[in-house]
């Protein structure tokens, strides 16, 4: 049965013209899916288009739509129309990005350096709305990959088509663009540029993947009509809460913020249940696989592959021991460097929290990470060896979202809200704070903290601010976060690293002590 919301967004997505655009904003577990898929089953006779960037999300989708919908991603959908209008054989060599050397036959004269930045350069582009590029010569490598003089990529057949193609989905009624707080400007162009009646659903707190370039198209599309689902099926009252004040407390839409209501039936947790433990990185992860025992492996399950997990760290390692022809592909771009040392440095001018915890890593466990590395694909993903029906999960909390558990503990990396809120728009190292990057950190502890349905166990600092403001008892896990805080407070930092919260004290009136500096602080 329909909630009154879920009821109001059928009316209205029934009631679009063409052209127009209805926005809506999902909290999580607001059953936002099983929303569009009553809209669809609404409407048989209507043809609908349902896009979305991960393949996981369409694969699900797959199975719930109706045969009134056609579901792909965004690259399916300009993979279908390249191989239609070029043919297959265009479609031989693709990669999943250019390397200079391909570059070298276009520009012969061009050094490695101004190869990386049209490589660069070409990547913006491929994301952006525009219809060509400022850089001319970003154009001559867009029509070689075209013409098959060099190899082909996801990105540049995507923007070929957002290009070329014309008219878009006249085929459709309805365009559906599902996780739109986490697109990119090509896709949102896509959503755009036809005559459909479009719906774009997701959840703005849920954007956490601004580091690879996404970006919120809820808060850039301007919509003929918005609704919010703010009704969760997954949470427990009490989960979302927490959330709810959090969110109140820091998110910039706070003044306009709806308050998060629990739908999830009550019930008590059973004895086997579904767990998880999300850190905030890799290093954090990489850091309680260090703690299992081989015995005991198959209570343990990660969700992703540990060649990813570990890519960073036995990087830094093969660097540390000079041999960087072993760094993974992902982490090239620190052979740059000429060590370790100033990899460091610019970690810490950049205030790359992930960088600077994977450097520790590896002056912590040094020669050994390479055997924790084969402890970990004894608990991979696909293993098949699992004696637990209900392994405890070990994820982050980036490949957690989607997902939830009955049980969850957050690790304490993540981080304090309190301290990065007193230095937005300060310099740090060589870079200022902004809005943006607080936002992220805000998003990603909202995501950790509703994957859980009936129990979460919060290990941050942001369990101290939050007792203190009186929200949950002040009991002996809270006074031991504080004394590390304490511990913390009297290790030396850098002046700006030093900063009193002055601002959590204004605001939590009525609390028993000063909110803290925390760990996985950035500063």
């Amino acid at each position: 049965m329909l909630t009154e919301e879920q009821q109001a967004v059928l009316a209205a997505a029934q009631g679009l013209k063409p052209g127009q655009v209805l926005k809506i904003e999902a909290c999580a577990g607001a059953g936002k899916t099983a929303t569009l898929v009553e809209i669809a089953k609404s409407m048989p006779t209507a043809r609908f288009l349902y896009l979305a960037f991960n393949k996981n999300i369409v694969e699900e989708a797959r199975q719930r739509f109706t045969p009134n919908v056609r579901i792909f991603t965004t690259h399916a959908l300009a993979y279908a129309w390249f191989a239609y209008t070029r043919g297959y054989e265009a479609l031989r060599d693709i990669r999943s990005a250019l390397r200079i050397f391909d570059l070298e036959p276009l520009f012969p004269k061009a050094s490695h350096t101004e190869l990386y930045g049209l490589l660069s350069g070409l990547k913006s582009f491929c994301y952006s709305a525009a219809k060509e590029p400022v850089n001319k010569d970003l154009m001559i490598i867009f029509k070689a990959a075209m013409e098959g003089k060099i190899p082909l990529t996801h990105d540049i057949y995507l923007k070929a088509y957002q290009l070329y193609c014309q008219p878009k989905f006249r085929n459709y009624d309805y365009v559906l663009l599902d996780e739109g707080q986490d697109t990119n400007d090509v896709t949102m162009e896509l959503f755009l540029d036809n005559n459909c009646r479009r719906i774009l659903v997701g959840d703005s707190h849920q954007a956490i993947y601004a580091f690879r370039g996404a970006v919120n198209a809820l808060s850039r599309i301007k919509a003929d009509q918005t609704l919010h689902l703010t009704n969760s099926f997954r949470c427990s009252q009490e989960i979302l809460d927490r959330a709810n004040w959090f969110l109140k407390r820091y998110a910039d839409d706070r003044t306009s913020l709806k308050k998060m209501i629990s739908c999830a039936p009550e019930r008590e947790i059973a004895q086997k249940h579904s767990k998880s433990f999300i850190t905030r990185t890799n290093a954090e992860l990489i850091r309680r696989i260090s703690e299992i025992q081989p015995a005991d492996a198959g209570d343990f399950e990660l969700l992703r592959q540990p060649e990813l997990i570990f890519a960073t760290a036995v990087s830094l390692l093969a660097i540390k021991n000079g041999r960087k022809q072993n760094v993974h592909p992902s982490c090239k771009w620190l052979t740059r460097f000429d060590g370790i040392c100033n990899i460091k440095d610019f970690a810490e001018d950049c205030a790359d929290l992930e960088l600077l915890q994977n450097i520790k890593l590896v002056e912590d466990f040094g020669s050994a990470l390479p055997e924790l590395f084969e402890r970990a694909q004894k608990i991979g993903p696909g293993r098949s060896d699992n004696s637990n029906p209900f392994p405890l999960v070990l994820t982050t909390a980036h490949s957690a979202k989607g997902l939830e558990w009955d049980e969850v503990d957050l690790a304490g990396d993540f981080a304090a809200l309190c301290d990065l809120y007193d230095v937005i728009g300060q310099q740090v190292g060589k870079r200022k704070y902004t809005i943006e990057d607080f936002e992220q950190e805000l998003n990603l502890y909202y995501v950790a903290v509703t994957r859980a349905r009936l129990m979460l166990h919060d290990h941050t600092y942001n369990l101290v601010e939050y007792a203190n403001a009186g929200q949950c008892p002040y009991d002996d896990e809270v006074q031991k976060l504080e004394d590390q805080l304490e511990e913390e407070r009297r290790m030396p930092h850098e002046t700006v690293r030093r900063g009193k919260n002055k601002s959590a004290k204004k605001k939590s009136s009525g609390s028993r002590k000063t909110s803290p500096r925390g760990r996985g602080s950035f500063f």
